[in-house]
């Protein structure tokens, strides 16, 4: 098989549990030392998952020692054994409980399967007039969206956070790969149809990532773009062929070599051949192009540290769309909220308050 045949392969592969590629090393009691990288030298708020399950909360900027950095760990006082293995992360809280959130468990069935669903502030089934909804990206779990649920949960709305198809979470599909948003969008669309108990219910849409394509398609579509108030994206995947080409550059490669991808998504017999039960059309999914129909207030936060989706695609999108706004972070991929959760918060919070960009 041909290199596009790969790319696309591991573009669309199936969720897998996280890896775990850093070593801890001896420290204190309360605090946590780790190979130096980009991602561990820069201050901020941030999640650690140690192999075995645990997670803990680093908070502040590290003290730097050569190519180790130490963080004090939030409400921890045990040493970590040394050789621990551990995944650095945006994620802060891994569930609702330790996000200190409220919440009722629920199932939904859509198109895809029955997908579990957590409600804040509102039950299944209870009727409230504007509702927003959290939709995390490739790769993640709904406990990478909870930095968006307590914005809305202070700006006294209720809030819905689902699964989808063919991710940690939610049902298997076909054989299990993703479909870069195109057949996903079909579970979120049976979400909001499930919290529409009077049919005239509103929605402020947060799509993180891949969530954002998802989110996008909603706003844009017949069915439900009428009664979708806002967007708030954090690092959208706006054109998948650009980003094909930013992790094919991630990767030490020419990103000349992502176009050899292409044919291999969007052509029936090849994308069977990759495992698809349907080809995507990628010019579809193409918001940079699409900006125009999107009519509704966006806001969107992208970091311009992020080397997996381009900026310069938000960039665009916000000079197209004509109800945008974009704001640029110093974080990486979704982790605006972490480099500087004061302005990002504030900055939303204005943002649902008038919906006026």
């Amino acid at each position: 098989m041909s290199l596009g045949y790969a790319i696309a392969r591991r573009l669309t592969a199936p969720a897998r549990a996280r890896r775990h590629p850093l070593t801890v090393m001896p420290s204190a009691p309360g605090f946590i030392t780790v190979p130096a990288t980009e991602a561990t030298t820069r201050a901020g708020e941030w999640g650690v998952f140690l192999e075995g399950g645990d997670h803990l909360r680093v908070s502040g900027d590290p003290e730097r020692n050569g190519r180790t950095v130490t963080w004090r760990v939030d409400g921890r006082r045990r040493p970590l054994p040394k050789g621990t293995r551990a995944a650095w992360s945006g994620i802060v809280a891994v569930d609702p409980a330790s996000a200190g959130g409220t919440h009722v468990d629920h199932t939904v069935p859509t198109r895809g399967g029955d997908v579990p669903t957590w409600y804040f502030g509102g039950a299944p089934g209870g009727q409230h007039p504007r509702w927003a909804v959290h939709i995390f990206g490739l790769g993640s779990t709904r406990a990478g969206v909870l930095r968006s649920v307590d914005i809305a949960s202070d700006e006294g709305m209720p809030s819905v956070v689902p699964a989808y198809r063919n991710t940690l979470e939610g049902p298997t599909v076909g054989s299990g790969r993703h479909h870069l948003g195109a057949t996903e969008v079909d579970d979120v669309a049976d979400v909001l149809d499930a919290l529409s108990v009077t049919g005239e219910e509103r929605f402020v849409l947060f799509g993180w990532s891949m969530g954002a394509q998802i989110a996008l398609q909603l706003a844009a579509s017949a069915a439900w773009g009428s009664r979708i108030d806002s967007l708030v994206l954090d690092s959208p995947v706006l054109d998948w062929a650009s980003v094909l080409e930013a992790n094919v550059a991630r990767a030490n490669l020419p990103p000349g070599l992502a176009r050899l991808a292409i044919p291999w998504i969007e052509g029936r017999r090849r994308a069977q051949a990759v495992g698809l039960s349907s080809p995507v059309d990628l010019d579809r999914l193409n918001w940079v192009r699409h900006a125009g129909r999107i009519t509704q207030p966006v806001l969107i936060h992208h970091g311009t540290r992020d080397d997996s989706v381009p900026l310069a695609d938000s960039e665009i999108f916000a000079e197209r769309a004509p109800r945008a706004r974009l704001i640029p972070s110093s974080g990486g991929h979704t982790t605006g909220w972490n480099t500087g959760r004061a302005p990002y918060i504030r900055s939303t919070a204005l943002f649902l308050r008038t919906s006026d960009v």
